[in-house]
């Protein structure tokens, strides 16, 4: 009884590899004192259910963090669960979602786990960056229930929609249900499309703490979409969704969120340095607008950096994805990288 695509699709699969992780875009350093002494205090209180108070108070701080409503605001255990929680609530099975390639690949899985018919875009170099097709992103539009774009993009670092309103207006109005940009990277990028909302009842915004709040181990994103919508996506959760450390965290980081800006001009910095010295040393590899690099090489480059104890991601055929680390880890990976 159990439902074809499920029996036939493989899940996500991570194998934990040792050494210095450039694979999976977390923040290099840990955030600051009074961010870890208030979740260390809320171990203290694990036997207990989490505080609904708790959870009203990190819904308050995302609003004046996003300067929207907190009626606008759900958080979620991660922003992988907030798109969970999207491919579960506002499609069904025989659906088509439309999204990029290649891209989060959570995404894909979720089509597929969900039984969907995928409608892919495929993106493209295009000199320092890659691109879409926006006019058969439109076009796809109106035969799809969903169209989920990840902005700037993983793993590419490129824009799509980079905060185009006319353009957001033109894939509102033509989809045939949502649209929702995960703008997980919003914080290196600097544009968003959150404050269209209200406007367009359809859109869903996609966020996380992992990145520039350096919050990965405490799983913390949200959704900022029309308050209807929230209220209506957040009928199956509950306010003891997320553990009590996670919430303290949560909070204290919102309530003196002065690091972000130094965690971001930190990153960029070294991204910018990174990409100068692999551009100098011959690699093909794309500018960006997250935390990360991407590398088209036909050798094996996860397989070298391996050796020397740092860990890259391999992303698609001959493409490779590396996170800004810290200062001595992107020298360091530099350095190896020169070698070859």
């Amino acid at each position: 009884m159990v439902k074809p695509w499920l029996l036939n699709y493989e899940s996500y699969r991570y194998v934990e590899e040792n050494g210095v992780r450039l694979h999976l875009n977390e923040c290099p350093w840990p955030p600051p004192s009074h961010v870890i002494v208030e979740a260390i205090q809320a171990l203290h209180k694990v036997n207990l259910y989490p505080d609904a108070n708790m959870f009203r108070k990190l819904r308050e701080l995302l609003g004046e963090y996003n300067d929207i409503d907190p009626e606008n605001i759900y958080p979620f255990a991660g922003a992988d669960n907030a798109l969970r929680a999207l491919f579960y609530n506002l499609v069904e099975p025989g659906d088509a979602v439309e999204f990029v390639k290649p891209t989060f690949n959570m995404i894909p899985i979720l089509a597929s786990l969900r039984g969907l018919h995928s409608i892919v875009v495929t993106s493209y170099e295009c000199g320092e960056w890659w691109c879409i097709d926006v006019e058969r992103l439109i076009d796809y539009a109106d035969k799809a229930v969903m169209v989920v774009l990840v902005d700037p993009n993983n793993p590419t670092g490129s824009p799509i929609l980079k905060g185009d309103r006319e353009l957001l207006s033109i894939l509102a109005k033509k989809v045939n249900g949502f649209i929702v940009v995960d703008e997980t990277y919003y914080e290196f990028s600097g544009y968003t499309l959150a404050d269209m909302v209200e406007e367009y009842p359809n859109l869903v915004i996609v966020r996380s703490l992992s990145k520039a709040f350096c919050l990965a181990g405490l799983r913390l994103g949200y959704i900022i979409a029309h308050r209807e919508l929230v209220n209506i996506l957040s009928k199956p959760y509950t306010v003891f969704d997320i553990p009590t450390p996670t919430l303290a965290a949560g909070i204290a980081a919102l309530e003196n969120h002065t690091y972000v800006s130094g965690v971001v001009a930190k990153v960029i910095e070294l991204r910018e340095w990174m990409y100068s010295e692999l551009r100098k040393l011959g690699f093909s590899v794309y500018r960006s607008l997250a935390n990360f690099l991407l590398i088209k090489d036909r050798r094996n480059l996860k397989n070298h950096m391996l050796k020397h104890g740092i860990v890259i991601k391999s992303v698609d055929e001959n493409l490779y994805r590396i996170t800004i680390g810290s200062e001595d880890a992107c020298r360091e990976a530099v350095r190896i990288l020169g070698e070859l």
